[in-house]
């Protein structure tokens, strides 16, 4: 297992945008905690005014994310609704060491 950094997103959202993501984010943590498996999706309504303009940071220095590297996350494009995982990435990167 890689070890951990510290990841910040920063967003712009409404209340109410914020509530919910807040609600998904909690089950992240419930299932994190219970050892649970499951697909979570955030629906982005981007004709709507969910805009969020996601500032991202991290504790240390991060590989380049190429297109090639997050087609890796992309595990399922239903006609632009996907499903994104990092096992893919994790394999690459063990295979590499």
């Amino acid at each position: 297992m890689s070890d951990k950094i510290k990841m910040r997103v920063e967003m712009e959202v409404t209340k109410p945008q914020a509530v919910a993501l807040q609600a998904m984010f909690a089950y992240w943590n419930q299932l994190s905690s219970m050892g649970g498996s499951r697909y979570v999706a955030f629906f982005v309504d981007g004709d709507g005014n969910f805009h969020p303009k996601c500032d991202v940071s991290f504790s240390e220095r991060m590989p380049l994310l190429t297109s090639k590297i997050a087609e890796k996350a992309v595990v399922e494009d239903d006609n632009g609704n996907r499903k994104y995982d990092y096992d893919a990435i994790a394999w690459a990167e063990h295979n590499e060491d």
